[in-house]
């Protein structure tokens, strides 16, 4: 775990832990600068903690932490409150937080954002599914789901001809897929979420007929996707999200942040 940059007063005791890395994990952040709130944020990555640089009263630590990890931060900090803000597909590190906040007995909510409905779309629960199905549609195909998934398309014939890759601007991205045998020509690196018009334009430059893609909401830029996908005549297959514990909207955690000023 490394300590990417630190703006907390020493005197002050940490008031929350903000496990994030997306939309919603920034938005907290910026409530706790705003209302002096202190706030440990952690982040799997470098990408995650550019979000929220020059934020007062913002300690963030960027590295992938196991269970172990995580409770010996919150045992250290003793922080009033943990919120979960990873991305809904993130499954390994909400069960890990769920973990530590048990065992070091902190208060932990979930944000869990909006489901999008999938209208016209393929969708599928398992990858190994999702590969069948690719493999009898003919035609190239642009894949959105993210580098920890860039080795299972390889099982793909022909993936290297046939996929692009669209994946995070980040050193370990990148390598994933190029270790993974992608070729460097069909990787698109660039933060989204994208506009209607520039998903459709990079679809139609890669001639792509399939769209691979997770249902990451609105803040994940999922509409966007499929409506460009769609307007185009492609098919679009969407790996859906598992099915999320009781949590609360992101309105909902940035009260229950604001309450700890109290």
């Amino acid at each position: 775990m490394i300590d990417v940059h630190h703006n907390i007063d020493n005197n002050t005791g940490v008031k929350a832990v903000v496990f994030g890395g997306t939309t919603e994990g920034r938005k907290l952040c910026e409530v706790c600068a705003t209302n002096a709130i202190t706030v440990i944020y952690c982040v799997a990555g470098a990408d995650g903690a550019r979000q929220i640089e020059g934020l007062r009263n913002v300690s963030v630590r960027a590295g992938r932490m196991c269970a172990d990890d995580m409770t010996t931060l919150l045992t250290q900090h003793k922080p009033s409150l943990v919120i979960d803000a990873t991305h809904p597909y993130a499954e390994e590190a909400s069960r890990n937080i769920v973990v530590a906040c048990r065992d070091a007995n902190i208060r932990l909510l979930r944000v869990v954002r909006e489901s999008i409905e999938e209208h016209d779309c393929a969708s599928f629960t398992d990858i190994s599914d999702l590969l069948v199905w690719l493999e009898r549609e003919p035609g190239n195909i642009i894949v959105t789901t993210g580098s920890s998934l860039a080795g299972e398309f390889t099982k793909l014939p022909d993936f290297q001809n046939r996929l692009w890759m669209r994946i995070l601007p980040s050193i370990e991205s990148l390598n994933a897929c190029l270790e993974a045998g992608y070729r460097p020509d069909r990787l698109i690196c660039m933060q989204g979420p994208f506009s209607e018009e520039l998903n459709r334009a990079m679809f139609r430059d890669m001639d792509a007929r399939i769209l691979v893609t997770k249902n990451s909401g609105a803040e994940g830029g999922f509409p966007e996707k499929i409506h460009a996908a769609h307007s185009l005549g492609m098919l679009t297959a969407v790996l859906s999200k598992p099915v999320e514990a009781d949590g609360v909207t992101l309105e909902e955690a940035c009260m229950q942040i604001r309450n700890l000023c109290v």
